[in-house]
């Protein structure tokens, strides 16, 4: 057995195959539990699918107790341990398996030791709380967060929710803002988001309103969705609890109409050559003089005539709808008479 392989083990990294083989070899094989792991490895042992200190602590020691009541020297001793560890991670990897709400159930066992502290809103009215680093929380009715204390200490700062939150962070490049929310993770630097995560809805929400967020599973391996998103203001990730796949909405703004020309071209007084051309002229440029030219109004969205051109000679004798129409038809767009102005627009 490659070492490379049992490192991936403690690391939750194996495909189903390779975790077996792993399992089985250590089971069948304690005597080389000294080949693989020393008390600096054990120490340093850290799992991508990290567990609330406390449960991990009350997993081992439940197991501790069942296998040291007889404690020996030398090879017995690293046997038991083998059999600790194997035991110890194998009903970690159950419990990530079997939980709907891992790293929500995790922050209640630990709440429950006096590890985390809790702020509930029991109200029907949202709760405004200032969080140690600066961090604003909106906390949804019948919600409630729970995170260690201090709060503005450590590497990270790390929030359980229940429910449904708005989220201002306080921008730290040095100490992420993570929440865990049902089977979701989202990282932050600093930015603007909600998640709506109900234990009794079928759905997880996370929208961003500004700023970019990355949202995973927090169990990604038996997930059938295990990709990470990255969104951006005014997208909104739905993860579905019964299919186990997630959906991003993308934000596409609402693109709003220019007017051609300057703001008040009625004041404007300009003489209409008999004959003028355009040579190669942006669309913008050519509605700008037209509008000029004929004194009425030409509105049309910039997205829509982007890297649009025309070239053409006009005699003063032609009318503005004629020119509008030939453009239009040369660059597939539509050509609308409101009253008194021209909106141009895309053919469907």
């Amino acid at each position: 057995m490659q070492r490379e392989l049992i490192d991936k083990y403690f690391r939750n990294e194996c495909s189903d195959e390779e975790r077996k083989q792993v399992k089985e070899y250590l089971m069948n094989n304690p005597g080389e539990w000294n080949r693989y792991v020393n008390e600096a490895d054990w120490d340093n042992f850290i799992t991508n699918d990290e567990l609330d200190p406390g449960l991990t602590e009350k997993l081992y020691t439940k197991v501790s107790e069942q296998t040291f009541k007889k404690r020996s020297k030398g090879r017995i001793y690293w046997m038991a341990a083998a059999a600790v560890a194997v035991l110890l991670v194998g009903t970690v990897w159950t419990y990530l398996m079997l939980s709907h709400t891992s790293f929500s159930k995790a922050g209640i066992s630990a709440f429950n030791s006096g590890k985390l502290a809790e702020t509930a809103n029991t109200s029907d009215s949202t709760m405004r709380l200032i969080l140690a680093d600066g961090s604003l929380v909106m906390l949804a009715p019948h919600s409630s967060i729970r995170y260690h204390e201090p709060f503005s200490s450590g590497k990270s700062r790390i929030i359980y929710l229940e429910g449904k939150a708005s989220f201002d962070v306080n921008s730290d490049r040095n100490r992420p803002f993570i929440v865990h929310a049902d089977r979701l993770v989202t990282t932050v630097l600093g930015t603007s988001f909600t998640i709506d995560a109900f234990n009794e809805n079928n759905f997880v929400k996370v929208k961003l309103h500004k700023g970019k967020i990355q949202v995973a599973p927090i169990n990604n391996v038996h997930e059938k969705w295990n990709e990470r998103e990255i969104l951006k203001p005014g997208d909104e990730l739905t993860y579905d609890k019964g299919t186990m796949l997630a959906s991003v909405k993308r934000y596409v703004p609402v693109e709003k109409l220019v007017k051609a020309g300057p703001l008040d071209i009625k004041n404007i007084n300009i003489r209409r050559p008999d004959i003028y051309t355009f040579d190669i002229s942006p669309l913008s440029d050519v509605f700008d003089q037209l509008s000029v030219y004929y004194q009425v109004d030409i509105y049309y969205y910039p997205s829509e005539i982007q890297d649009k051109y025309f070239s053409g000679k006009m005699r003063k004798s032609d009318t503005l709808e004629t020119i509008l129409n030939d453009i239009g038809l040369l660059n597939h767009l539509k050509i609308v008479k409101d009253e008194q102005h021209y909106i141009i627009s895309k053919k469907n």
